[in-house]
């Protein structure tokens, strides 16, 4: 691409202000639209990226030609609406985690990017991460033999924070949407669907899940134990065991981190982390990659990962009686 490749936002949050920040890395990408449902906000993200139009209003958003990609960064249940909307005008759409709230919302996605040949990726950033490849090479080279079982853990202690997409249910709220996702798709992209699991939650009075534990079960008898919470800090970390040794996914596992290899209970090798800044803007760049080679997903994050995800996500929310509304 001759010129920059240019983003335009939806949401004004947290998560939006990080992935512009680590875009900076990048010199050939820029932020030239957000929209917010509030003008005011939108003028106050722009201030921090030059040459970017706020919009309030959608119709005046979509219509702006500058736009190459689009980064939903909104609310849970605003994922799904909001991403066909983009596809349907032919935008590809990188959108945050959770995908959607629940496997029908995830499916439709797929479909509308799929009539449209337009791409559509997930923003489970941890994926695009170069310890994640480091980690890929790792078990293929057998270091630890056989995979007999799994750790992984992701909790903050996020009482204090009062984010309304944290803990009211009408957006999604809750710790398995928001932690519990890092550590389900961890798990998918290691062993694959479980084909029996055990869950259970610690719900708060708004309804949403404070903490959930769960245990998954595959066919050749491996185990993982996974876990998530808002209401203690945990280690953040993960723990793959073989027949041989183990391999230690530092805190915080599913950041830019480094891996430690215990081989026959002794012999350690370290692949330390040199990565700079958050990590988001390596989805950014996969997007432009899928772009320029005509691909609707990624290999890194197919749509048939985004979908065994959430099919998990659905058991474990059955199991545990939490269940959303959609837009």
């Amino acid at each position: 691409m001759n010129r920059k490749f240019r983003w335009g936002i939806i949401g004004t949050g947290g998560i939006a202000n990080a992935f512009s920040k680590d875009l900076l890395y990048l010199k050939n990408h820029e932020i030239t639209s957000v929209l917010s449902r509030n003008i005011q906000r939108a003028k106050n993200f722009a201030t921090k990226n030059t040459k970017c139009n706020p919009y309030e209003k959608e119709k005046d958003f979509f219509e702006d030609k500058n736009i190459d990609a689009i980064y939903i960064a909104t609310p849970n249940t605003l994922h799904a609406p909001q991403t066909i909307k983009s596809l349907k005008k032919k935008i590809p759409v990188l959108c945050e985690k959770p995908f959607a709230i629940n496997l029908q919302e995830t499916e439709d996605m797929v479909r509308t990017s799929k009539k449209n040949n337009t791409p559509l990726l997930e923003a489970m950033w941890t994926r695009y991460l170069p310890h994640i490849k480091i980690l890929k090479n790792i078990l293929s080279e057998n270091h630890i033999g056989e995979i007999h079982s799994l750790y992984a853990c992701h909790g903050q202690n996020l009482t204090s924070i009062n984010n309304p997409r944290l803990w009211e249910k009408n957006l999604g709220g809750g710790a398995l949407l928001d932690l519990g996702i890092y550590v389900v798709s961890f798990a998918q992209m290691i062993l694959g669907s479980p084909k029996s699991l055990l869950a259970k939650s610690l719900f708060t009075k708004n309804n949403v899940d404070a903490k959930t534990s769960m245990i998954f079960e595959y066919d050749n008898g491996v185990m993982a134990n996974l876990s998530c919470s808002m209401y203690d800090s945990q280690p953040n970390r993960a723990v793959i065991s073989g027949e041989k040794g183990w391999i230690e996914i530092q805190p915080t596992f599913y950041a830019p981190t480094s891996i430690k290899v215990v081989v026959n209970g002794k012999k350690d090798i370290i692949f330390p982390n040199s990565y700079h800044g958050h990590g988001l803007r390596e989805q950014a760049k996969e997007m432009e990659n899928c772009i320029l080679k005509n691909k609707i997903e990624s290999e890194k994050m197919p749509h048939s990962d985004s979908i065994e995800v959430m099919n998990i996500m659905d058991e474990i929310r059955s199991q545990t009686g939490l269940r959303f509304q959609s837009k």
